[in-house]
């Protein structure tokens, strides 16, 4: 969980032009309008419409598999972690469903193990949108990662998810949410390990404090500068997670605030 990171700025000018008044006029003419800050983010603001959508799916090939891993286990891993991401992007409700029972189980608990300590829990399994939002698209990138020492190995797929969104009444945002999946696998174990992540841009964070479920950011200029981040990875062929500081977590003091309305 994230509070926006803000590592590209976005800087405009804007010139304001002086008109004068002839001699005999008793008052200037009226100021020009000035331009109002943007309100609206779509996907062809953002240069991702053209991102395929979680039915399309078109992720790159996973890495070559390890000389001391089996083909056959390595193929279940693969399908195993493409359909996790999927399921958790597309339908986070059915996170689980069709997997190897032993790997369900253990995203089930890992998604409950941070029940005790952070703020959403629910956001840990999946995309989890504010209901009220009105999904107009869904585009899906993805880059696929593997660590390998000779006796364990790590396989992992980074989901980039963008949510183009209609807030009620609104303008239209994007949300959008780097979400890395994996398995581990030993040598000598017969039983897979799990790698479970995730970070939003473009989202409210005292939504993702107090209700659990993400929704569109407030100050446009702001949310723009942070999706400009995430399109960046998107767009590329390697996973990268932005650093985060502390002060810019999600956790509980950042929701006691949320509470007091001193954010």
């Amino acid at each position: 969980m994230r509070r926006p990171v803000l590592l590209l700025v976005l800087v405009s000018f804007v010139l304001a032009a002086c008109t004068w008044g002839s001699d005999d006029s008793d008052r200037g003419d009226a100021p020009e309008p000035q331009p109002t800050p943007t309100t609206s983010i779509s996907f062809d603001d953002l240069g991702v419409a053209d991102w395929p959508s979680p039915d399309e799916a078109r992720f790159p090939d996973p890495p070559a598999r390890p000389e001391w891993l089996p083909a056959e286990e390595y193929a279940r891993m693969v399908a195993a972690v493409r359909t996790w991401a999927v399921q958790a992007v597309a339908s986070p409700d059915e996170v689980g469903a069709g997997l190897p029972d032993e790997l369900a189980a253990m995203i089930d608990d890992a998604g409950d193990a941070g029940e005790d300590d952070e703020v959403a829990s629910a956001l840990a399994n999946g995309n989890v949108l504010d209901p009220d939002l009105e999904v107009l698209a869904t585009g899906l990138t993805g880059a696929w990662t593997l660590s390998d020492d000779g006796e364990s190995m790590n396989l992992a797929l980074q989901t980039r998810a963008a949510y183009e969104v209609r807030i009620p009444d609104g303008p239209v945002r994007v949300i959008g949410v780097l979400r890395t999946q994996g398995v581990i696998a030993g040598a000598d174990s017969p039983e897979w390990g799990t790698i479970m992540g995730w970070q939003e841009f473009g989202a409210a964070d005292c939504a993702i404090a107090l209700d659990g479920f993400l929704t569109a950011g407030g100050d446009a200029d702001d949310q723009q500068s942070d999706l400009a981040t995430f399109t960046k990875i998107g767009n590329g062929d390697e996973a990268i997670t932005p650093e985060l500081p502390d002060d810019q977590l999600v956790d509980e003091d950042f929701k006691r605030r949320c509470e007091a309305g001193r954010v």
